[in-house]
């Protein structure tokens, strides 16, 4: 069993350390590494932001899991879409707790906002994240660009990330 808390001031490290993993940033649409000082802006900023839901999970002996992270966005094309990112601590991949930190980070999400369509956007290589969402109760909507991944030449053609929704 999993239970969450919100992000605090005192877990920007760790956020910064789960934003860092080779394998985080493998998967990330930008794969640079992120310095501590531009991490430490963005996480005070995110905060402090009514429009952003940071929840840190932990396991039933204590052991943080992860996190999930939810931003409310309203743009023109999209006037209250509600994105979510995960990730999963290094020393927990591989155990299943993927899909059940999307499923129960949904239902917070929507206790704290309320009936939203939660859009995931995932790189199309990265298969992991594909199957955690889809059994979490995301569906495949389509194809975008919103992240840049068509905007990168790859082999000389565009590659765009996949949009998977859900709106349980």
């Amino acid at each position: 069993m999993l239970t969450y808390r919100t992000a605090q001031s005192a877990d920007a490290r760790l956020y910064f350390d789960w934003a860092n993993d080779p394998g985080t940033r493998q998967q990330s649409f930008n794969s640079s590494p992120i310095s501590l000082e531009t991490h430490t802006a963005w996480f005070t900023r995110k905060l402090a932001d009514p429009n952003a839901l940071l929840l840190i999970f932990s396991n039933e002996t204590g052991q943080v899991v992860g996190q999930v992270r939810f931003e409310r966005t309203p743009v023109a094309d999209m006037p209250d879409e509600t994105i979510i990112g995960i990730s999963i601590d290094a020393k927990q991949r591989g155990k299943g707790f993927a899909s059940q930190l999307i499923q129960e980070g949904c239902a917070v999400c929507r206790k704290w906002w309320g009936v939203v369509t939660v859009h995931a956007y995932i790189k199309p290589d990265n298969q992991a994240s594909v199957r955690a969402f889809e059994r979490a109760g995301f569906r495949l909507s389509g194809k975008s660009g919103k992240f840049g991944v068509s905007g990168q030449a790859m082999s000389g053609y565009e590659t765009p990330c996949l949009l998977y929704v859900n709106s349980q």
